[in-house]
């Protein structure tokens, strides 16, 4: 395969510009290149930056033939897929025909925003993967936000990973591996027949821009678990990382935010914060700072 990057990650919402005034008012995470002529005249668009050259995709679609307004009304509002970046779409769909693995329509898309190819969550543990190659008219990520500051009010770097909430950690590392050549790393795998820490399987499979898909199986009373039992295996969570995690806590207190577990969580890896789904478009934020990064 010849992958590239993570290049964006997909939210299917109800209200495009609620959705956008949201990540701007919680996390000063402005949005930009709003769009009225997508999905046959049936979508609204936009996106917000998020560094690592990375972006979200935030849509709304009412064409009830769309895959992602079926999304829509089976799961409510969410992340939906991820897009990985490659310079030869041809032979990765070579590939995957090769090994077996149906590509949606069986055909790559010559869409606005670059050629895509689209493979589904029966395929994947809860998620559909899109490959894109860019042209002429696709987004890129703008040069002169690159090392800028991606929040107006927030000490937010970047993107550190995303969460994708599993059933079985080891299958779907095999499954990343055998389709797209993306190897896992730090696997760690509980027994299923023991509480607390014990019942928490893991591993991080990591993309060429400084961020992570993070694959989770956690039967505790935590948020990737609640998210296992109410939804199914999907993607469930935004990791931003911040430089004063403190402070950003502070102000997002002063909003009436509540947090997970009461307010920031130690680790090994450094100090966490996580913010509910219900304040944001069915996506869980987690907050994160490395010990060490200030």
């Amino acid at each position: 395969m010849s992958l590239l990057r993570l290049q964006h990650i997909g939210i299917v919402v109800k209200n495009l510009k609620d959705a956008c005034e949201r990540f701007e008012v919680l996390y000063g995470l402005k949005s930009c290149d709003f769009r009225d002529d997508q999905g046959k005249g049936m979508q609204y668009d936009a996106r917000i930056l998020l560094g690592n050259e990375c972006w979200l995709h935030l849509v709304q679609n009412w064409d009830e033939r769309a895959r992602v307004n079926k999304f829509l009304r089976q799961r409510g509002e969410g992340l939906e897929h991820i897009a990985i970046e490659t310079d030869d779409i041809e032979g990765d769909v070579m590939h995957l025909r090769e090994i077996g693995v149906p590509i949606f329509e069986d055909r790559i898309f010559p869409a606005n925003d670059g050629y895509e190819a689209f493979v589904f969550p029966d395929q994947l543990p809860g998620l559909t993967v899109e490959l894109i190659q860019g042209h002429e008219t696709s987004w890129v990520y703008p040069e002169e936000a690159l090392g800028k500051p991606i929040s107006e009010t927030l000490k937010i770097v970047g993107l550190q990973h995303l969460g994708l909430a599993v059933k079985d950690v080891q299958y779907s590392c095999e499954r990343f591996e055998h389709l797209f050549g993306l190897e896992a790393r730090d696997i760690q795998t509980a027994d299923p027949t023991r509480a607390g820490s014990g019942s928490l399987s893991e591993a991080h499979i990591p993309f060429n821009n400084e961020c992570w898909l993070h694959l989770v199986h956690d039967q505790d009373e935590s948020p990737t678990g609640e998210f296992l039992r109410q939804r199914g295996e999907g993607l469930d969570h935004l990791s931003l990382q911040t430089n004063d995690l403190d402070a950003d806590v502070e102000r997002l207190v002063q909003l009436g935010l509540p947090f997970y577990g009461g307010g920031i969580n130690e680790s090994e890896e450094g100090r966490s914060a996580t913010v509910y789904p219900d304040q944001l478009a069915g996506i869980t934020v987690e907050l994160v700072q490395p010990y060490g990064a200030d």
